[in-house]
């Protein structure tokens, strides 16, 4: 079944941007883990160390991990004018959706994590 969560555009994409500061060239990819009500967005890097940043969203469903590539979750984020987005997602392995009260949709793939 689908999950959505609701969070803070503005936020959400600082938070990201953060984030990648702190990923290594090599894997380039944040872990987000939706849990209730909240988004733990954490990196890290060998040469730089661990980045870990939590936010509130709406979310009720069971706590998941998903792995992106933060840009390509930025790269939505950029041209929206909207205050709130919303992602939509099955499981860990499979595409992601964001989405706006608008006729707005992007699919996101996630990552395999070791």
């Amino acid at each position: 079944s689908k999950e959505r969560v609701t969070m803070d555009k503005d936020e959400l994409q600082h938070a990201l941007r953060r984030a990648e500061i702190m990923t290594s060239d090599k894997s380039n990819s944040v872990k987000m883990t939706f849990s209730e009500n909240n988004l733990t967005i954490t990196s890290n890097s060998p040469e730089v160390g661990e980045s870990r940043e939590t936010m509130a969203i709406n979310y009720t469903g069971e706590e998941v991990s998903i792995a992106f590539n933060p840009q390509f979750f930025i790269d939505p984020l950029k041209v929206l004018d909207e205050d709130e987005v919303h992602f939509e997602f099955t499981d860990q392995l499979s595409p992601g959706v964001v989405k706006t009260n608008h006729p707005f949709l992007y699919v996101i793939m996630p990552m395999r994590t070791s």
